[in-house]
């Protein structure tokens, strides 16, 4: 089989990851948040509300609340976040 024919694959651990996006989709946590602290014009990337609603899914799943933490914790589960957002 050629080398770049191949399929890459990928290994992430999910835990209750899915879950805990789910139930803060279910509540509207992201869209109430946005509600009510809008997001500055020059902001990029992820609205504040998935912000914080990701950050909440880290501090829950990890024990965790320190900010430093999130990015390495979200780049070892980039699959599953993008499949929940």
């Amino acid at each position: 089989m050629n080398k770049s024919l191949e399929p890459i694959l990928n290994q992430e651990r999910i835990d209750q990851l899915p879950l805990l996006i789910s139930h803060c989709k279910k509540m509207g946590l992201q869209k109430l948040i946005e509600k009510h602290f809008p997001t500055h014009g020059n902001w990029q990337g992820l609205s504040l509300g998935w912000v914080i609603v990701v950050w909440l899914c880290h501090i829950i799943s990890q024990q965790d609340h320190r900010l430093i933490y999130v990015q390495e914790w979200v780049e070892k589960r980039r699959q599953t976040v993008r499949g929940c957002y």
